[in-house]
């Protein structure tokens, strides 16, 4: 059977059909069906019904056939959920459903836990094994998701796309030894949702760039909650992590009104002498591990505690405060300065004394 765009189809092994719209190669079509949604389907899979312009062979189905090609909804499995591009095979995706309610309804709450997992197939030599990509749903909603590897020429390969279902764990691809030994960045992109009424969450289109030699390091590897081996986690969503930022923060106000009650007491952490407060923002000195936050999270947490340090110093009426944020790469002076010229317009601030604190600390003059 030969077919061409615009004939009109029915699936042999699922209920429904629609239109053909594209010829991907010698035995696999695109059919529109009549949800609008188009779907890869070999042709040996398809029915034809009507030729482009010949409304002949569907007069010729039977009466109960020939009604609305629009298909039954079906109960979401791990077969019709997800496209797996590895190996640049398409594998037809079923029509489904997505907010079947069959299923129940889905959990109550906002939190959100979207990680993506590198498994080691060989766990006892980890730095020298294949691995498993996976996504891990640690949440309370339902997650549509494209994943995509970038390549040399600034395009996106895809290798995998589907939906997956609160505190779950897909496999997406396998990748070996040697397509490890280069550098890897992937492209994730999400949208959040529940087959019940909730609050909207922010897509997430997410860039990861990870180094060959993060594969070769035993530390990059932990014990996890998610699998019986260790494996590498990457954060793509984490509120909890968010709300430990924010429990921080809290804790960062108490601690600075504390010691504003106790100025000639020194601390490392916050320390007032001669009416100026000292907060140090190395991250070391802001959460007790930081072996799973990212760079960018780390930045959150000591912006979180210079703002709120800022603000109590205004509050509590003290002259200047001294914020340290080392020289490392410029980043958090950077940040730093930045927002107290958007925000702070009214203060002064310079380069604490080079003498106390060398290049690495930022004086603002509050009075």
């Amino acid at each position: 059977m030969i077919l061409k765009i615009g004939d009109r189809v029915r699936f042999l092994n699922d209920v429904g059909g629609g239109i053909v719209t594209r010829i991907i190669d010698k035995r696999t079509v695109t059919v529109e069906n009549e949800d609008g949604f188009e779907v890869p389907v070999l042709e040996s899979n398809l029915l034809l019904v009507d030729v482009k312009g010949d409304s002949n062979l569907i007069s010729s189905l039977p009466a109960e056939e020939d009604s609305n090609l629009k298909p039954a909804p079906m109960k979401l499995d791990s077969e019709a959920k997800k496209v797996d591009y590895y190996n640049d095979n398409i594998i037809k995706v079923p029509q489904t459903n997505f907010l079947d309610q069959s299923e129940g309804a889905d959990q109550v709450g906002e939190l959100l836990g979207l990680y993506i997992a590198f498994v080691p197939d060989n766990n006892l030599n980890p730095t020298d094994s294949n691995q498993y990509l996976y996504l891990i749903n640690d949440s309370s909603y339902r997650v549509f998701y494209a994943i995509s590897e970038w390549d040399s020429l600034k395009s996106l390969k895809p290798l995998n796309a589907g939906i997956i279902t609160p505190d779950t764990k897909e496999e997406i691809t396998f990748l070996t030894k040697e397509k490890l030994s280069t550098h890897l960045a992937l492209n994730i992109q999400t949208v959040f949702f529940k087959n019940t009424a909730f609050k909207p969450q922010q897509p997430d289109f997410f860039n990861i760039s990870i180094h060959a030699s993060k594969f070769y390091k035993r530390g990059s590897y932990i014990e996890n909650d998610f699998f019986d081996e260790e494996a590498m986690l990457i954060t793509i969503a984490d509120t909890k992590k968010e709300e430990l930022i924010k429990s921080l923060t809290s804790n960062a106000i108490n601690k600075s009104i504390e010691s504003k009650d106790t100025p000639k007491i020194k601390s490392t952490k916050a320390s007032i002498t001669n009416e100026i407060v000292e907060i140090d923002l190395h991250i070391h000195e802001l959460v007790d591990n930081t072996s799973n936050l990212t760079p960018t999270e780390m930045l959150d947490i000591q912006m979180a505690r210079f703002k709120i340090s800022l603000e109590t110093a205004i509050k509590t009426k003290s002259s200047k405060i001294v914020f340290i944020h080392g020289v490392g790469n410029g980043k958090l002076k950077h940040e730093l300065r930045k927002e107290l010229e958007k925000s702070y317009p009214k203060l002064r601030y310079q380069d604490a004394s080079f003498r106390e604190y060398g290049y690495g600390a930022t004086m603002v003059f509050l009075k």
